[in-house]
């Protein structure tokens, strides 16, 4: 708990220096620039005290905002939204300042402040977000919460909120219904009725609380209703929205003679809003159109010489207040069969303001007859959307809704970038996998071609041992090694039940008889695993990912098992790099999934690094 406070206090400090250096800079940079010689403005550069004095004006704008408050931190537009607010009520206030002390300013000197102070803050405050995200991974600035109400959805929630990153961490489970103590799965326990969420989180040190009001009576959910909005504990209550509560989130306020109303808000967006992102969305349109233009280009000439010509075939789908329209697609063959590439014509769509590029799923007249389907009529369909993050229709919906409920060009621009890193990760991924492995590959061969020598030495042929195992997509491969057991090692476990039983425990043998002396010394030093490589330019491996295994040993990874078959299985891995063979199965698969779920360039690197100090040491190789 302390930690947790320490840790927030940390980030207030760093982002108040960050903003107070963003807006300094802002400040020095438009004063270069609109006063630098030949330019021909008027006005002096002599501001000094005026952006002393607007130092403490914007320091109290930026709080009133709540730009330091954690609830408004880490997650979502707003704290971008409110950055943009503070810049704005900054730029007023220094109008309002030159105007009652009849100081004459230069008008470009204020717009080009507000102008930087909003994009450099912006950018600062998303560069400190994205190493609080790297610090979050490490479980801090997490806060401790307790679930109240116990049923599958509110298990599931407290499930997704326990991943890493998350900023929460569920300690516990309130239900009336379930005994005390009662272990729930995902490691989750009950420790408490619903009357004791005051006592409980005051003993586990917990600030907030999240309340399925599904899974509790109407009479436990207002009690507690009460309890939080009376108590001065400091204890946040948040409400978990399930689908039918995400449909009545928008509401609005009324009264009919002391008569209080929630008034449902339709799901649509305000008319200065659809300007703004009507010209967001052609402007960038039009700029991917010119900047992929060769690309398109390239599939064309591609298409024409293998002797199928590019296609662009036309789906059916319903637009703003039902009005159908074509959503142009390309037909393509290898090497380009990518969504990605496919889509491009929808771009064309876009211009002609048929699609957005952020929206809505884009529904059939088909589709939307269906039970569950729901087209928002008010708002045109997105060429992608948060409603790429689910693969359930009813998910989809969900995320539709919640889309237009928050609507803010921050949201536009946050979406456009998450699925921009997911085109570039896997591109940058394989950029590393080749690259690293060519150049490894030009230095390991003087090693490679002496073990192959020792090894023909001391056991004769054959050189390479070729071990059938299960790739991305369960495809399976020969991954290559550098023989280090007997030729008949197979045959020798297979006779021997002992040796069978250790192995089908753990899928190790410690000091497994079958190892060759030469073989021993190769793999303490992983030197047996360098013409994996070879797989790894040819693209059936990665450089870093979840440890190979075969078809026979995927049934006991489980449900995880088809988390690994999501990617390319690794040379080296987070696995090795946390005790390679010394942890047991059940802690390698776990390490695993976690990879997978955590999967960035940034931890490939930082494991790439730690494998090469974990092979030097030898650690837990044998």
């Amino acid at each position: 708990m302390a930690d947790s406070r320490r840790d927030w206090r940390a980030l207030v400090v760093v982002l108040a220096f960050s903003d107070l250096t963003a807006v300094l800079l802002a400040f020095w940079l438009s004063a270069a620039l609109v006063w630098r010689p030949g330019v021909g403005i008027n006005g002096g550069n002599d501001t000094d005290w005026l952006v002393l004095l607007m130092i403490p004006v914007l320091g109290l704008i930026f709080i009133v905002q709540g730009l330091y408050e954690p609830a408004n931190l880490l997650v979502g537009a707003r704290e971008f939204a409110g950055v943009f607010r503070a810049s704005t009520y900054g730029l007023l206030a220094i109008t309002v300042i030159t105007f009652v002390l009849r100081w004459p300013l230069s008008r470009a000197w204020t717009v080009a402040s507000w102008a930087l102070m909003t994009g450099l803050v912006i950018a600062v405050r998303f560069l400190v977000r994205r190493i609080a995200a790297a610090v979050r991974q490490r479980g801090r600035l997490t806060e401790r919460v307790v679930v109240v109400g116990a049923d599958e959805d509110s298990i599931a929630l407290a499930e997704q909120v326990n991943q890493p990153g998350s900023g929460m961490r569920v300690v516990g489970i309130l239900d009336d219904y379930i005994p005390t103590g009662t272990e729930l799965p995902g490691g989750l326990r009950v420790v408490g009725p619903s009357a004791s969420l005051l006592q409980t989180t005051g003993r586990l040190h917990v600030q907030d609380a999240i309340v399925a009001p599904h899974a509790l009576p109407w009479e436990t959910l207002r009690e507690l209703m009460l309890v939080s909005a009376t108590r001065a504990n400091g204890l946040r209550v948040h409400l978990s929205a399930g689908f039918y509560d995400l449909l009545t989130a928008g509401v609005r306020f009324s009264e009919r003679n002391h008569v209080p109303l929630l008034t449902l808000r339709k799901a649509r967006l305000s008319a200065v809003e659809r300007v703004i992102k009507g010209v967001l969305d052609v402007g960038l349109a039009a700029l991917l159109v010119v900047a992929l233009s060769p690309l398109v280009g390239l599939m064309a000439v591609w298409q024409w010489r293998s002797g199928s010509p590019l296609r662009i075939e036309h789906d059916r789908v319903l637009g703003r207040n039902l009005i159908s329209f074509d959503l142009l697609r390309f037909r393509s063959s290898a090497p380009f069969q990518s969504d990605f590439l496919c889509k491009l014509p929808g771009l064309l769509n876009v211009l002609r303001g048929q699609l957005s590029l952020v929206g809505p799923r884009p529904m059939s007249e088909a589709e939307a007859e269906r039970p569950g389907g729901m087209p928002l009529t008010t708002i045109q369909p997105g060429l992608t959307g948060p409603w790429r993050q689910a693969a359930d229709p009813a998910e989809q919906a969900t995320l539709d809704l919640y889309y237009v409920r928050s609507y803010s060009v921050w949201l536009d621009v946050a979406v456009l970038y998450e699925r921009a890193m997911f085109r570039l990760r896997p591109l940058a991924k394989r950029c590393l996998d080749v690259v690293g492995a060519a150049i490894l590959l030009g230095l390991s061969s003087p090693i490679v071609a002496t073990c192959f020598l020792v090894v023909w030495l001391g056991s004769g042929a054959p050189l390479i041992y070729r071990r059938r195992v299960v790739g991305r997509g369960g495809v399976t491969f020969d991954a290559y090694k550098i023989r280090t057991m007997v030729t008949d090692a197979d045959r020798l476990l297979s006779q021997d039940e002992a040796l069978q039983r250790q192995f089908g425990e753990s899928n190790k043998i410690v000091g497994d008889p079958r190892i060759t002396r030469v073989g021993r010394l190769l793999r303490k030093l992983s030197l047996d695993e360098l013409p994996q490589l070879v797989n790894v330019v040819r693209g059936e491996m990665s450089l870093v990912g979840p440890r190979m295994i075969t078809v026979a040993e995927l049934p006991e990874w489980g449900a995880a098992g088809q988390l690994l078959l999501s990617v390319r299985p690794g040379l080296t891995g987070l696995w090795q790099v946390s005790g390679r063979q010394l942890l047991s199965k059940a802690e390698r698969i776990r390490l695993d999934a976690e990879y997978v779920r955590r999967m960035s360039l940034r931890l490939d690197l930082t494991i790439l690094a730690r494998t090469l100090l974990v092979v030097v040491s030898g650690h837990g190789a044998y």
